[in-house]
């Protein structure tokens, strides 16, 4: 490759420099070409700059309504106390939860299955629980409207044609359906999950 077509390569180089868009390498290997002392790339990187900053210049400012100006000086002007305080009363979620195992309240859902809810996302519908089998109990055919994923905690759960155990992690695909999730021994497992899925006819 000849001198000139180099430097017509590099010259193309210096608009991308110009805009930040080279990786540490490419922008590193440039500046040593500028470094060589070529006065064309340099002349090109100096227009290209030019250029950029026009651009940066030329852009409106956006001046936003004076009752957020007002509420963000509010908010940095605040302690961290009185902000956790405003933010409660405005029923926000509490910065922390905790939920000791005593507490909480289980739920028979369906003879010898029992929930406990921790936790229901509002925004996205998402339901954080956990879910107790007695042995020889198993749940009734269902597809997930979202995606569903469970911890074994303890005991084992068969799904999907495969045994979990205590420490197993299992994820099932929004729209997918599990034709049999039962307990041989009982089982206990922390569920995250949309609050209802599709209960499929057993006929």
């Amino acid at each position: 490759m000849s001198d000139r077509a180099t430097t017509h390569e590099m010259m193309d180089v210096a608009a991308l420099y110009a805009l930040g868009t080279l990786s540490q390498h490419e922008a590193r290997s440039f500046e040593e070409h500028l470094a060589e002392g070529c006065d064309a790339c340099s002349a090109e990187l100096e227009s290209f700059e030019q250029t950029v900053s026009a651009l940066a210049l030329g852009a409106e400012a956006d001046t936003p309504p004076a009752n957020v100006r007002a509420e963000l000086l509010n908010r940095v002007s605040m302690p961290v106390a009185n902000q956790v305080e405003s933010a409660a009363r405005k029923g926000d979620a509490k910065p922390f939860v905790s939920i000791l195992a005593a507490e909480g309240k289980w739920r028979e859902v369906q003879p010898g299955v029992s929930l406990k809810n921790l936790f229901v996302d509002k925004a996205t519908g998402l339901a954080t629980s956990l879910v107790r089998m007695s042995p020889g109990t198993s749940l009734p055919a269902h597809q997930h409207i979202g995606v569903e994923q469970f911890f074994v905690i303890e005991g084992d759960c068969n799904v999907a044609g495969q045994k979990l155990e205590s420490g197993d992690y299992h994820r099932a695909a929004a729209g997918s359906i599990h034709e049999t999730t039962y307990t041989v021994d009982g089982t206990m497992f922390l569920l995250i999950a949309p609050e209802r899925y599709e209960v499929l006819d057993a006929g």
